[in-house]
């Protein structure tokens, strides 16, 4: 689970490498939430500049995803994809995987740019 001053990876190509999430609540957020991000570091070239505050999808946690099946999903990363203020993505990838719990949150546009979908 992501809580408040977590650093994420992005997993998009964006121009964005490191956020902190940055939101104000006491509780955690895991794969498919949207929060608010700062980012820490981000690529010369981009469309993200350090120092930014934009929100983000998360699409990957080291804590384990428990599905009703009963099978259990971990990654070995805590990773996200920045998003605009509509939810669409910014950038044109998504580099890392991406879970089905997305569709359900209706994060289709991410699932469908992701290169691996689990």
């Amino acid at each position: 689970m992501i809580g408040s001053g977590s650093r994420l990876e992005v997993s998009d190509n964006s121009g964005a490498k490191i956020a902190q999430c940055i939101t104000q609540s006491g509780r955690s957020w895991g794969i498919g939430d949207t929060i608010t991000v700062a980012i820490k570091k981000a690529a010369a070239k981009g469309k993200v500049v350090a120092g930014s505050v934009q929100k983000a999808v998360i699409v990957e946690t080291r804590k384990e995803l428990q599905r009703r099946d009963g099978s259990v999903v971990r990654f070995h990363k805590n990773a996200c994809v920045l998003v605009n203020q509509k939810g669409q993505p910014i950038g044109t990838r998504v580099l890392g995987f991406a879970t089905h719990e997305l569709r359900s949150r209706g994060m289709l546009k991410i699932l469908s740019l992701a290169a691996r979908v689990l």
